[in-house]
């Protein structure tokens, strides 16, 4: 017999996050690290969790996922990967889960100027509710940010950490409070 909405919710968010990385865990084999944050959202019929990090760094020559969405009644799951390598992967393929080292921090750092630390970056952008994707070519970074109404991407050269070709376009994106879903944040 399958939890209700209402007998899971009762359990508050972090029992329910801690659910639903073992459901993870289960499906994918590969453990959400306590460093993504998570947010818990739900409906009459539904109670979603999303694992993500508002930063995500993909070097050359690596796969990972960034992030993951599992509903806990329906126990359906999404997997946000981004994948930067010139050979074909199989796309059914579980990856980890990304966690950035000191070198990636680093970089990371060197990217987005250079003058605000990785864990500053993270906190701006969660209060902006929106990520940053840096992606490593051979010469440069493709950086890609996302929120709710803006996507923007540009190119930092690797040497001299100059910024080019800046593309911005206007989106609309619906969140889950708009389609009726409530934040569980207790």
């Amino acid at each position: 017999m399958n939890p209700t909405a209402k007998e899971i919710i009762h359990l508050g968010k972090k029992h329910i996050v801690q659910m639903a990385k073992t459901l993870i865990m289960e499906n994918s084999g590969e453990k959400v690290p306590d460093s993504y944050d998570a947010r818990v959202f739900a409906n009459d019929s539904s109670v979603i969790v999303l694992f993500d990090l508002p930063i995500h760094f993909a070097a050359k020559n690596t796969a990972f996922y960034y992030g993951a969405t599992v509903d806990a009644i329906s126990k359906t799951f999404g997997y946000t990967p981004i994948i930067n390598t010139e050979a074909q992967i199989d796309a059914f393929k579980h990856f980890p889960f990304y966690e950035p080292s000191k070198q990636d921090m680093k970089t990371i750092e060197f990217v987005l100027g250079g003058t605000t630390s990785f864990r500053k970056h993270r906190e701006l952008l969660n209060a902006r509710n929106e990520g940053i994707t840096i992606i490593e070519t051979d010469t440069f970074y493709t950086v890609q940010v996302l929120s709710q109404s803006l996507s923007s991407q540009y190119n930092v050269d690797k040497r001299t950490g100059i910024a080019s070709e800046h593309r911005h376009r206007h989106i609309k994106t619906e969140s889950l409070s708009e389609r009726g879903y409530v934040e569980i944040i207790k």
